[in-house]
């Protein structure tokens, strides 16, 4: 009998995935608001062949940008970027502040439209995103998460 083969799985620099393919283990996919504005890519469901250091997460980006914008900082690799907030299944969410690639952004014309008022969630992890005309919120079961929006943007 042989080993499964392991694939690399990049939604994005900020979520690549080292993965042993299973029947229904991982889904992976994108959706964004009405306006077009907010993007998310996800990867998400039961994570029992992807070991210990592996979580669902969303990755969001915002067109007008973060508001207020993202720290300055020096980036080794890419570019400076003010337009993205990941979140995990575990712990608080992130803003990049650099970035290498388009991030959630790729495809974003075949990315789902998640209505006003309507919810993505990972029946998984629990994380969950809430679509609303003020704006787009995120957050995972122990409570962190963040919320976009054209006018402001927070994490918490």
């Amino acid at each position: 009998m042989s080993t499964p083969r392991r694939l690399v799985i990049c939604v994005t620099t900020a979520l690549c995935l080292v993965v042993t393919p299973t029947a229904g283990a991982l889904t992976m996919g994108s959706f964004r608001t009405p306006s077009g504005n907010i993007v998310c890519a996800y990867a998400a469901g039961p994570n029992p062949s992807f070991g210990p250091g592996w979580h669902p997460s969303v990755l969001c980006g915002i067109k007008s940008g973060l508001r207020p914008p993202s720290p300055r900082k020096t980036c080794r690799e890419g570019g400076r970027v003010s337009d993205r907030i990941s979140l995990s299944a575990v712990g608080r969410a992130a803003v990049s502040s650099c970035a290498g690639d388009p991030g959630p952004f790729v495809g974003q014309e075949r990315a789902r439209v998640l209505g006003y008022g309507k919810v993505w969630v990972d029946r998984f992890s629990g994380l969950r995103c809430v679509s609303k005309v003020s704006g787009l919120t995120c957050r995972n079961t122990s409570g962190h998460g963040f919320f976009l929006s054209r006018q402001r943007s927070r994490v918490f």
